[in-house]
């Protein structure tokens, strides 16, 4: 054989069988040879009941060949995405919705993904960009309403399972074998993993937490959309979780605050990088991140965890407190005015990106602060709160960081900050492109304030309506847009298209006032 021939055979082999690895750890190809440790069934009594069907196994290796397994997978499906993008689901924004539902919460998947090439379990997803799935205030179905639940109560299993063996919270479980995990850190700690599943044990075992999170309108609550919800089905098999992993979950918490916080500041260390959901730009102690840090606790306290801070907020005193959910308001807040503190930028109107000098100097804005909505970290009763988001608004508006339609990271792009894939493939991921999911928190805020002013509630509709118009145009529920606002892509990337947070819109929709089955 030629020398010249096999220079060319190897890399070509080689390249395939990234390819078929990366298929075959993808749970949701047909190639997958990924099973599910858990499964799920409906009671005589009506309940969902979880099956634990066999062992996990999570192997405990070096993170750069954690990360480096989970690049070698994430590139094994994004360029073939490229290449064969996801199918343009056809018919009208009810039809693909339905779609969209049937495939991403199979039941008979181990874990929910947000959709294409992301097959990993990211375990922030069911409190960020899933964070709506369980809202029994609107459903497709009886169906879509049980499978919606035995989804969710899978993955966190799975989730709280993978924490226990792991003993700490990652960005990712990547699957590598059959029943086998790795652990990854997409370049930094996690920083909202363990906010994620302790919003989940929330959202299973309470089912009036979101519609605390996301009350309806006045003309939606006026039409009953704001309190009507199905019952939940996953409240026994929640607190069964909560009580098997309430320990680990605990410990967890406990390092993750002491690892993160600086005792001194109150707040997160400067020097110390996370990994959030918008994980590919370096931030130093971002205001996301210390909102998350600061509902993570609040949560586990809500939840009847017992966690210690290594500040005592209300006394202002570099020392260790402990709190629960009976001793915890003057804690939080406290420990919330000092964020508030830190962060607020008076002369722009907005909450700060981060800590570094270059945020501070140039008024830098991130649209993941509206972070502030879904964790109730602002309190929109409240003036001063209030004042703070409706200046963040017409920052957004004035910089048009709305336009097409909500939400833009950025005024600006931001390679500098960028970790070396986006630096150089997709510069403007998670800078002025457009966002869903952001989108749809800034037209949840939009709804909520519109008792406040009316005229965030047009607002609002008019972008819903941009939304429904873009599903009926690519034919799902895309994950990000361009500044145009044209579905994002690359010479190497391409936006996903059946994400799953689809629901976040939908549960917009409903708060907005349109009628769902109930």
């Amino acid at each position: 054989m030629p020398r010249f021939f096999k220079a060319f055979l190897l890399p070509v082999i080689l390249l395939i069988i990234i390819f078929l690895y990366g298929a075959v750890t993808n749970p949701y190809s047909k190639f997958s040879f990924i099973s599910s440790p858990f499964s799920t069934k409906i009671s005589l009594g009506g309940d969902i009941q979880l099956i634990k069907k066999h062992s996990i196994t999570f192997y405990k290796v070096p993170q750069q060949i954690a990360l480096a397994v989970d690049q070698l997978e994430e590139f094994s499906r994004i360029i073939p995405n490229k290449i064969f993008p996801e199918e343009d689901l056809k018919g009208n924004e009810s039809e693909i919705i339905a779609k969209i539902h049937k495939e991403r919460f199979d039941t008979s998947k181990p874990y929910v993904i947000s959709a294409g090439h992301f097959a990993e379990l990211y375990v922030r997803n069911f409190g960020i960009f899933y964070s709506s799935i369980l809202d029994g205030r609107f459903s497709l179905s009886d169906k879509d309403w049980e499978d919606r639940q035995r989804v969710e109560l899978q993955t966190v299993a799975t989730d709280l399972e993978l924490l226990k063996l792991s003993g700490k919270d990652y960005v990712a479980f990547v699957p590598v074998s059959p029943n086998g995990f790795v652990g990854v850190n997409i370049y930094a700690r996690a920083s909202d993993s363990l906010f994620a599943v302790l919003w989940s044990l929330s959202a299973l075992t309470n089912d009036k937490f979101l519609q605390s999170v996301f009350p309806g309108s006045t003309t939606a609550q006026t039409a009953g959309l704001g309190s009507l919800s199905r019952p939940l089905m996953t409240k026994k098999a929640g607190k069964n979780l909560l009580k098997q992993y309430g320990v680990t979950l605990e410990i967890s918490v406990n390092n993750y605050l002491k690892e993160i916080i600086d005792a001194k500041s109150g707040l997160i260390k400067r020097d110390f990088p996370l990994s959030s959901a918008r994980d590919q730009i370096i931030r130093q102690s971002s205001f996301y991140d210390n909102v998350i840090a600061w509902s993570t606790a609040k949560t586990a306290t809500d939840l009847g965890l017992k966690i210690k801070l290594s500040t005592d907020y209300c006394n202002s005193k570099n020392v260790e407190v402990e709190i629960s959910s009976k001793n915890n308001k003057c804690e939080f807040e406290s420990w919330k005015q000092k964020i508030i503190n830190a962060f607020w930028d008076e002369k722009a109107g907005i909450f700060l990106d981060d800590l570094s000098q270059d945020s501070i100097k140039n008024h830098v804005y991130s649209g993941d602060g509206f972070i502030v909505t879904s964790t109730k970290f602002l309190d929109f009763s409240n003036s001063n709160d209030r004042s703070k988001i409706e200046r963040e608004i017409t920052y957004v508006q004035n910089h048009k960081l709305d336009k097409p339609f909500p939400l833009r990271y950025a005024v600006n792009d931001q390679p500098q900050k960028l970790y070396f894939f986006n630096k150089y493939f997709a510069s403007s991921y998670m800078g002025k492109t457009i966002w869903s999911h952001w989108g749809m928190e800034y037209i949840k805020t939009l709804i909520m304030l519109s008792g406040y002013n009316k005229t965030y509630l047009t607002q609002a509709g008019d972008f819903l309506e941009d939304y429904k118009k873009n599903i009926e145009k690519y034919g799902g529920y895309p994950e990000l847009y361009d500044s145009s606002g044209n579905i994002y892509q690359t010479i190497v990337y391409k936006s996903l298209l059946h994400a799953g947070w689809v629901v976040d819109y939908e549960e917009a929709k409903m708060m907005f006032g349109f009628k769902g089955k109930h």
